[in-house]
Protein backbone atom coordinates (compact mmCIF):
# COMPACT_ATOMS: atom_id res chain seq x y z
CA UNK A 1 0.00 0.00 0.00
CA UNK A 2 1.52 3.34 -1.02
CA UNK A 3 2.08 5.96 1.63
CA UNK A 4 1.24 9.65 1.23
CA UNK A 5 4.63 10.51 -0.27
CA UNK A 6 4.34 7.73 -2.86
CA UNK A 7 0.80 8.84 -3.70
CA UNK A 8 2.10 12.35 -4.41
CA UNK A 9 4.90 10.99 -6.60
CA UNK A 10 2.45 8.84 -8.56
CA UNK A 11 0.13 11.81 -9.00
CA UNK A 12 3.01 13.99 -10.24
CA UNK A 13 4.18 11.30 -12.67
CA UNK A 14 0.65 10.87 -13.98
CA UNK A 15 0.29 14.63 -14.56
CA UNK A 16 3.64 14.76 -16.37
CA UNK A 17 2.76 11.76 -18.52
CA UNK A 18 -0.53 13.34 -19.55
CA UNK A 19 1.35 16.42 -20.80
CA UNK A 20 3.43 14.33 -23.24
CA UNK A 21 1.88 14.72 -26.67
CA UNK A 22 4.23 12.59 -28.78
CA UNK A 23 2.70 9.12 -29.07
CA UNK A 24 6.03 7.39 -29.67
CA UNK A 25 7.44 8.90 -26.47
CA UNK A 26 4.36 7.84 -24.51
CA UNK A 27 4.57 4.31 -25.93
CA UNK A 28 8.27 4.14 -25.08
CA UNK A 29 7.60 5.19 -21.48
CA UNK A 30 4.84 2.62 -21.06
CA UNK A 31 6.97 -0.17 -22.49
CA UNK A 32 9.88 0.81 -20.25
CA UNK A 33 7.69 0.86 -17.13
CA UNK A 34 6.14 -2.51 -18.04
CA UNK A 35 9.60 -4.04 -18.54
CA UNK A 36 10.80 -2.66 -15.19
CA UNK A 37 7.70 -4.03 -13.48
CA UNK A 38 8.15 -7.48 -15.01
CA UNK A 39 11.82 -7.47 -13.98
CA UNK A 40 10.89 -6.52 -10.41
CA UNK A 41 8.22 -9.23 -10.29
CA UNK A 42 10.64 -11.90 -11.50
CA UNK A 43 13.21 -10.84 -8.90
CA UNK A 44 10.61 -11.06 -6.13
CA UNK A 45 9.59 -14.54 -7.31
CA UNK A 46 13.19 -15.72 -7.38
CA UNK A 47 13.76 -14.39 -3.85
CA UNK A 48 10.71 -16.29 -2.61
CA UNK A 49 11.91 -19.54 -4.13
CA UNK A 50 15.37 -19.19 -2.55
CA UNK A 51 13.96 -19.15 1.00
Amino acid sequence: MPNGSEDLQIFSLNKAFQKITDQDTRRSIVLNVEAAFEHEQSQQKSRRTKH
